[in-house]
């Protein structure tokens, strides 16, 4: 068992768990965000709306250049699309984004423990990091904010 006590433990990095994390670290409460994955951010940041809305961007700069910017008189021959750099860009965009969440937990005082989360008892949180290391935490609160996933509803058949 960890010597670190905490107010709040909360479980899931993802948009409501970490801002949760950050506000509660702001009230001065001491507090740990555990995720499951290398990245704190959740879907939307890692795989979700924020890589999607780098590749929209650069494809949308791809299609100024090679079709739109003629009409303003800016000539560009040769344009290719080079996708390995495309998809270096969204992951820089991503690494970007994550550090600002870093930089957060940092300014506001909370601990990020990587690795997967769950309730052992009242008060105890177990965190199983990346190599199977066990390590149980003691808090007063904990919250859980792991997310979601679609349900299949009987009789209603997804498409």
């Amino acid at each position: 068992m960890s010597n670190e006590k905490f107010d709040l433990i909360v479980i899931g990095g993802g948009p409501g768990g970490y801002v949760a994390a950050i506000r509660a670290g702001q009230l001065g409460l001491k507090t740990a965000c555990v995720d499951k994955n290398e990245l704190f951010g959740g879907t939307c940041l890692r795989v979700g709306c924020i890589p999607s809305k780098a590749l929209l961007e650069s494809s949308y700069r791809y299609h100024q250049a090679k079709d739109l910017l003629g009409d303003h008189g800016i000539e560009v021959k040769g344009v290719k699309l080079n996708l390995a750099q495309m998809m270096a860009r969204k992951d820089k965009v991503v690494q970007i984004n994550a550090g600002g969440i870093d930089g957060l937990f940092k300014k506001n005082g909370v601990t990020g423990l990587r690795g997967s989360g769950r309730i052992v008892s009242a008060g105890k949180v177990e965190v199983t990091d990346f190599d199977g290391n066990k390590q149980v935490y003691e808090t007063a609160r904990i919250m859980i904010a792991t997310g979601s996933k679609p349900a299949q509803l009987r009789g209603v058949e997804i498409d």
